[in-house]
C-alpha cells in the first residue's frame, strides 16, 4: 500500500512537471512570436466584435485589452497574436482568424484543415 501511495504521488509529480514544460514552452514561443512582430493596431481593431460559428452554434468574442487581443468564449479567454497584416492567430487550439477584404460582419475561421466563416453577431446581454 505505501509503494502504490509512493507510486501515485510519483505519477502525479511527473504529469504536473509535464504539463507545466508545455506551458512554459507555449509561453517562451507566443513572446518570441510578439517580439519579432510589429503590430499594426490599425488593422486589430477591425476584429473587435461578436461573432458566431453557426455549424457549432458556438459564439465567441474578440477583445483588445491593454493593447493585446482575446478570443473570449463561455470556457476561455486566449490571447491572439498577430500572423500577418490580416490574421489573428490562437496558438492553443490552432485557430486561425482572418480578415475578410470587402466583408466587415465576418471573419474567416479555420482550424486544423477546417474552414469556414464566422458572421458577426450583435452581443447578447450578459445575465
Amino acid at each position: 500500500m505505501k509503494t502504490l501511495k509512493s507510486l501515485t504521488i510519483l505519477a502525479l509529480l511527473l504529469v504536473q512537471t509535464v504539463v507545466f514544460g508545455q506551458t512554459k514552452n507555449t509561453e517562451t514561443i507566443q513572446k518570441k512570436e510578439s517580439k519579432s512582430k510589429k503590430i499594426n493596431t490599425k488593422n486589430l481593431k477591425k476584429f473587435i466584435g461578436t461573432y458566431e460559428l453557426t455549424e457549432a452554434n458556438f459564439t465567441l468574442d474578440i477583445i483588445q485589452e491593454e493593447g493585446k487581443m482575446y478570443i473570449v468564449t463561455e470556457f476561455s479567454k486566449d490571447e491572439l497574436l498577430l500572423k500577418d497584416e490580416n490574421t489573428l492567430h490562437e496558438f492553443t487550439r490552432g485557430v486561425d482568424l482572418q480578415l475578410i477584404e470587402g466583408n466587415k460582419n465576418a471573419l474567416k475561421f479555420t482550424q486544423n484543415g477546417y474552414e469556414t466563416t464566422i458572421e458577426r453577431v450583435k452581443p447578447k446581454a450578459k445575465k
